[in-house]
C-alpha cells in the first residue's frame, strides 16, 4: 500500500469518526455533562492516553519536539491555535446548537483555508475558489436563518461557535505539517492534548462541574475520548504527512454528512429543505476546489 493510498483511507476514517462523535457529545450535553469541563477533560485524558502510547512505542524519543527551540515553539503553537481552538470552539459549537450545524459550519474550513493561501502568496483567488466561498456564505446564510432571510433561525452564539470552529480546523490543518513529518502523528497529537488541556484547565478546572458518573455517561466519555478524540485526530494528523492539506480537506466532507445523518436519525433534528441546500452548498465548495487542482 502506498504512502497516498493510507493517506486517503486515514484521511476517510477520521472524519468518519469525528461525525460519529459530534453525535456522542450532542448525548453527554443531554445528559447534563457540562461542555467546559468536558472539553478541559478530555483534552487532558486524550493526551494522557496517547502520551503513554507513544512512550511504550518510541520511548524518551517521545521528548524530542523539545530538544531545539524552534520545535518547542512550533508545538506549543500548534497547541492552542490548532488543537485548543478547534477543540473548545467545536464543543461549545455543538453545546449552543447541535451536532448537525456544528459540523456543517466547521466545515467552512477549506475556503478559509484558500483565502488564507490566496494572501499569503499574494494571488488572486482562482474562479473555481470564488464561486466555492459564494456557495459557502449562501450555505450558511441558508443555515443560518432556515431560508427565511433576515431572520436568524440559529442562536447567534450557536453561529458563531460554529465558524470560530471553522478558522480552529484552518489552523489545525495548517500548522502541523512539518512537527508531525519530524517526529509523527502520535508523539504530536499527545503533547499538543496534554498541553492545551492542561492550559485550558487553569480557566476550567476539571474538578469543577464534574458529571454525575452514571454508567451512560462513563460509556459515552470513553468512547468520545479514546475513539472519537484520541484514535480520530492522530490518522487525521497522520494522513497530513502523506497527502496534501486540501486533498484532506475534501475527505473532511465525510463529517458533517455522518453527524447530519446520525442527528436526524436519533435526535429527530428539524432539517428542513433550506438547511439541506446550505449544507449541500457548503460541502460541496471542496469538490469544486478538488475539481480545480484536475483540470
Amino acid at each position: 500500500m502506498t504512502n497516498r493510498t493510507k493517506g486517503l483511507l486515514f484521511a476517510i476514517l477520521g472524519p468518519l469518526l469525528w461525525g460519529i462523535n459530534s453525535v456522542v457529545v450532542d448525548m453527554l450535553f443531554a445528559q447534563g455533562v457540562n461542555a467546559r469541563w468536558f472539553a478541559t477533560f478530555r483534552l487532558i485524558v486524550a493526551g494522557a492516553v496517547l502520551l503513554v502510547w507513544a512512550y511504550l512505542k518510541q520511548g524518551n524519543q517521545i521528548f524530542a519536539p523539545f530538544k531545539r527551540w524552534r520545535d518547542a515553539g512550533h508545538l506549543l503553537i500548534f497547541s492552542f491555535l490548532g488543537m485548543l481552538f478547534v477543540q473548545y470552539t467545536y464543543i461549545m459549537a455543538i453545546e449552543a446548537g447541535n451536532a448537525a450545524t456544528a459540523t456543517v459550519l466547521q466545515f467552512t474550513n477549506p475556503i478559509m483555508i484558500a483565502i488564507f493561501l490566496a494572501i499569503r502568496h499574494w494571488q488572486l483567488p482562482a474562479r473555481q475558489d470564488v464561486i466555492a466561498i459564494i456557495f459557502a456564505v449562501v450555505g450558511t446564510v441558508l443555515i443560518a436563518t432556515h431560508g427565511q432571510i433576515g431572520t436568524l433561525a440559529m442562536s447567534t452564539p450557536a453561529l458563531v461557535w460554529g465558524l470560530l470552529a471553522g478558522v480552529g480546523a484552518v489552523f489545525y490543518t495548517l500548522l502541523p505539517h512539518q512537527l508531525i513529518t519530524k517526529f509523527g502523528a502520535v508523539t504530536v497529537s499527545a503533547w499538543a492534548m496534554a498541553i492545551s488541556g492542561i492550559g485550558i484547565n487553569f480557566v476550567n478546572p476539571v474538578w469543577v462541574d464534574a458529571p454525575d458518573w452514571r454508567l451512560p455517561v462513563i460509556g459515552l466519555l470513553s468512547f468520545s475520548i479514546l475513539i472519537g478524540t484520541a484514535f480520530a485526530y492522530v490518522v487525521f494528523i497522520q494522513s497530513l504527512a502523506w497527502i496534501k492539506p486540501t486533498v484532506a480537506s475534501t475527505l473532511g466532507a465525510l463529517e458533517p454528512l455522518m453527524g447530519t445523518i446520525l442527528s436526524i436519525l436519533i435526535f429527530h433534528i428539524a432539517f428542513g429543505v433550506a438547511d439541506m441546500i446550505g449544507s449541500i452548498l457548503i460541502i460541496s465548495t471542496v469538490f469544486i476546489q478538488a475539481l480545480r487542482r484536475t483540470i
